[in-house]
C-alpha cells in the first residue's frame, strides 16, 4: 500500500459513515474526472461534513486516491473492465428481452421489484427509504462488492445503486485459472502483450492502455522484447512496439515459446 494513500484511509476512518457525502457525489466516466470534481467541492460544504477540515485535505485525498489506484488497481484494471462490461451487456440483454423489472429483481437475491415503483432490499443492516425525486436510478456494477448492495443518494442527479457483478464469485476466478498466458509470463506482462496486440503503440500509448506509468510500461516492453514476442522500432523521439509472429502465435494459440524464450519472459 503506497504511503501517499494514507489520507484516503484517514478520511474514511474519521467518520462512522465513511467518505463524506459531498465527496461521494463526485461523478465521471474516468477516475481523473471524479478527482477533478472532488477538488472543485466548495470549502464550506467539505468543512461541514469533515469535522472542519480545510480544502488542503481535498488535495491530499485526491493525490492519495490516485496513488492507491495506480498501485493496487491499475495493474488489474483491464481485467476488471472486461467483467464490468460483460455484466452491463448481460443486464442490457435481460432488459430488452424481459423488461427492466426483471433486471431489478436479479440485481441481488434480496432485491425485489414491486410494480408500484418500489425496489425493496431486505438487508440485515438496512433500515431506510430513499426517494428518487424524479431524478432516476443509476445502476452500477461494483467489482469489489462481495455481498449486498450500496446506495449513493444525491441531491442534483440520479441516485446510484451499486451491486455485485453477476460473474464475480465464479467467472473471475475461473478466468484467472484458465489464463495460460498469464501463468506462462506473468499477469502484468500478459496484459502488456495483449495491449500491444490491440495494435502497435508507443510506450506512452501502452502506459495509457494499461493505466500504468511510462517507466513501468517501458520495463514490460523490454522484457517482452527480450523474449522475442514484440519488436521495438524508433520513430523520431519515440519508439513503437508491435507483435512479432511469435507474439501473435502466443496470443492466438498458434504455437509456443521456445525454452530459452520462456526463461527470458519470466525474468
Amino acid at each position: 500500500m503506497p504511503l501517499r494513500a494514507a489520507p484516503v484511509f484517514e478520511l474514511v476512518n474519521a467518520g462512522f459513515e465513511g467518505v463524506p457525502d459531498v465527496l461521494g457525489e463526485a461523478a465521471g466516466r474516468r477516475l481523473t474526472d471524479e478527482l477533478d470534481s472532488i477538488l472543485a467541492v466548495p470549502d464550506a460544504a467539505f468543512a461541514a461534513e469533515s469535522c472542519g477540515a480545510d480544502t488542503r485535505e481535498l488535495r491530499r485525498f485526491a493525490d492519495g486516491a490516485w496513488a492507491l489506484f495506480r498501485a493496487c488497481i491499475a495493474p488489474h484494471w483491464p481485467d476488471i473492465q472486461r467483467h464490468l462490461q460483460a455484466d452491463i451487456a448481460h443486464r442490457a440483454r435481460t432488459a430488452a428481452e424481459a423488461g427492466v423489472g426483471t433486471v431489478l429483481n436479479q440485481l441481488h437475491p434480496q432485491c425485489v421489484w414491486h410494480e408500484e415503483g418500489i425496489l425493496r432490499y431486505a438487508g440485515p443492516k438496512w433500515d431506510g427509504t430513499f426517494g428518487l425525486g424524479g431524478r432516476g436510478l443509476a445502476l452500477r456494477p461494483n467489482f469489489f462488492l462481495q455481498s449486498g448492495v450500496m446506495v449513493i443518494p444525491a441531491e442534483h442527479r440520479a441516485t446510484v445503486l451499486g451491486y455485485p457483478i453477476a460473474a464475480r464469485p465464479y467467472g473471475y476466478a475461473a478466468a484467472r485459472q484458465a489464463d495460460g498466458l498469464a501463468s506462462l509470463i506473468g499477469s502484468a506482462r500478459a496484459r502488456a502483450l495483449r495491449a500491444i496486440g490491440q495494435g502497435s503503440c508507443t510506450t506512452g500509448q501502452l502506459a495509457d492502455r494499461l493505466r500504468i506509468t511510462s517507466p513501468s510500461a517501458s520495463s514490460h516492453a523490454a522484457t517482452l522484447r527480450a523474449a522475442g514476442v514484440i519488436t521495438t522500432e524508433r520513430e523520431g523521439r519515440q519508439v513503437r512496439h508491435a507483435l512479432t509472429p511469435l507474439g501473435h502465435d502466443l496470443l492466438h494459440g498458434g504455437g509456443g515459446i521456445p525454452a530459452g524464450r520462456q526463461r527470458a519472459a519470466r525474468r
